[in-house]
């Protein structure tokens, strides 16, 4: 007879199996995490999948949050978000300030809510600031919001390593995600996968919640990778 697994155990072994696609190349170490719409589990990949690298020994990884008007990163970990991001590029506050211990990564909350969020990211001491996280640590994870709401992933995107896209499983119109990686592609984003969250197999006993598809390079056709570690079959 087979062993019970619980749901938990299930949807950390399917996040490690990610973090294994993500890590094989070397050069990808700032890591945006976007979505096409809200309420697709973005924040909840993007948190899970930091922690999940930060389990890794000697691994230092950092998770900023770039969605300055939800703060979902802040929430999700139940930190507060008194500086960051913002304050940093504004020069109010050091980036040594602002950076939060949470459990085995760091974290660097949205902080100040910005007039304008474009110019804030599009600006030089933006990408200088993800330059220097890049080279203090070994990954660095980035929340911002949906692509179908704001500009903002669309901006990041362009001097981020790697995008990853977070699509909910029945929750998202297939035009609406095709339209997410075209606006990412146009930029010249570098889309290394689509998660696919709330995912519910039929085929088993238990719900599977996430299944990934990477790009390869210069390759627009999804391959799948199936992260859903199947324990009971239906007899």
């Amino acid at each position: 007879m087979a062993t019970k697994v619980r749901n938990n155990d299930v949807i950390n072994e399917s996040y490690r199996e990610i973090r294994t696609y993500l890590s094989i190349n070397d050069d990808i170490k700032t890591i945006l995490v976007t979505s096409a719409e809200m309420n697709e589990g973005k924040t909840t990949t993007v948190t899970n999948l930091a922690n999940c690298f930060g389990e890794l020994e000697d691994t230092k990884v950092i998770l900023v949050d770039c969605d300055f008007k939800k703060r979902g990163v802040s929430r999700k970990l139940g930190i507060g978000n008194p500086f960051g991001v913002s304050d940093v590029v504004f020069g109010q506050r050091e980036l040594d300030e602002c950076i939060q211990k949470v459990g085995d990564i760091d974290v660097l909350p949205s902080g100040g809510l910005p007039n304008n969020t474009s110019m804030l990211l599009n600006s030089k001491i933006m990408k200088e600031l993800i330059l220097e996280l890049r080279e203090r640590y070994d990954y660095v994870f980035i929340d911002s919001p949906p692509i179908c709401r704001l500009n903002d992933a669309c901006i990041i995107a362009q001097y981020a390593d790697g995008t990853v896209i977070v699509n909910a499983s029945k929750g998202i119109d297939t035009k609406v995600a095709k339209l997410t990686l075209s606006k990412l592609q146009k930029v010249g984003a570098n889309v290394i996968g689509v998660v696919l969250n709330k995912f519910q197999s039929e085929q088993y006993n238990y719900y599977n919640y996430y299944s990934y598809y990477g790009y390869g390079s210069g390759n627009n056709k999804a391959k799948k990778f199936n992260l859903l570690n199947i324990v009971k079959r239906k007899r």
